[in-house]
């Protein structure tokens, strides 16, 4: 019988990084459509366009990210609509984000820092903008 010279290895966990453009890019995406949310701070509507279609442009100055080891913590700077409540929407954001970090990623989110910089009016949709009487359109 011949002599088996195999060694089973054991399986370690993958060492990987996650960049801090990802964890950028996982937060922007997270917070997209929360109810009260209008934009980032420090970005215009047509940048954030830019970023739901892919754009690989980063405003790390509305997010910032603060990593040590498996650890992260980030700041998020938002704009919210006026008359929101801006207690519901930083937690709505904080979920949000934190559940995308978690999910994706694995690490450990210390905490997340949700500052409310301004408020606008929410968009109105624009077919709102005519009036509609029995079915005809009066401009």
């Amino acid at each position: 019988m011949a002599k088996d010279t195999s060694k089973q290895v054991a399986a370690e966990p993958a060492a990987y990084t996650v960049h801090e453009s990802v964890i950028i890019s996982l937060a922007r995406k997270a917070v997209v459509g929360i109810p009260g949310f209008i934009r980032f701070s420090g970005s215009s509507i047509v940048s954030d366009l830019a970023d739901l279609v892919g754009s690989k442009r980063r405003f790390d100055k509305s997010i910032v990210v603060t990593e040590s080891g498996n650890d992260v913590s980030l700041e998020i700077l938002i704009v919210a609509a006026y008359g929101s409540n801006f207690a519901e929407v930083a937690a709505a954001v904080q979920k949000a984000v934190y559940d995308q970090i978690v999910d994706f990623t694995g690490m450990n989110v210390k905490s997340i820092d949700v500052v409310v910089t301004d408020t606008e009016d929410a968009q109105e949709d624009e077919s709102d903008d005519e009036d509609v009487i029995e079915g005809e359109v009066i401009q």
